[in-house]
């Protein structure tokens, strides 16, 4: 049979919880509108994260070997969100970088005002390992157990990177970078 491809369940509760976190920001810097929206999608978002669990579910009750190997494969490509191409066609301009910087820059905000860090994907990590009984799960094939500790490794991994780059973070002055969608105004973004 073929291997499974799970869908993507980490990026969208990683996405529900930006979201969410964006929604808070908005209230607390008096947009109640803004915040309405985020809440919105961050809930979509929740319900897309539940399907997608339950079809995850179903997959490892009906060939547990093939979709730990699946899963190990999405998660050592890391969570691409969908975004990570965008351009605003100014950015590069603007801040007198190379192009292809904006995402990461936006990415760097988030990190810095706490939208979605680092932490939060570790947390998403652990969730679904202990959603799914990764550790624990028993009669897989010699690949699949493979796949397993791979699985078990990253996490432990993830962790010990986490820590790094909080010193880092700490270490460093955030640099001011511009953003077209801020009327060019500067915002600290720190290191990532």
């Amino acid at each position: 049979a073929p291997t499974p491809r799970p869908s993507p369940p980490p990026q969208e509760r990683a996405t529900k919880i930006s979201h969410g976190n964006t929604a808070a920001h908005a209230t607390q810097h008096g947009d109640p509108v803004l915040s309405k929206i985020c809440a919105s999608i961050a809930g979509d978002e929740a319900r897309h994260e539940r399907a997608y669990q339950k079809i995850i579910d179903e997959l490892f009750r009906l060939d547990p070997s093939g979709t730990m190997l699946a899963f190990n494969h999405m998660m050592h490509q890391q969570i691409v969100m969908p975004a990570h191409l965008m351009d605003d066609g100014v950015h590069a301009a603007l801040n007198k970088t190379a192009s292809g910087r904006l995402f990461k820059d936006f990415s760097s905000v988030a990190q810095t005002t706490g939208t979605y860090t680092g932490h939060d994907y570790v947390a998403i990590m652990e969730f679904l390992i202990k959603h799914w009984k990764i550790e624990t799960m028993t009669g897989l094939t010699p690949e699949a157990q493979a796949a397993q500790e791979a699985v078990c490794l990253l996490l432990t991994k993830m962790r010990k990177l986490m820590v790094l780059q909080d010193r880092r973070i700490a270490a460093r002055k955030p640099n001011m970078v511009k953003f077209s969608w801020a009327q060019g105004r500067e915002v600290p973004v720190g290191p990532i």
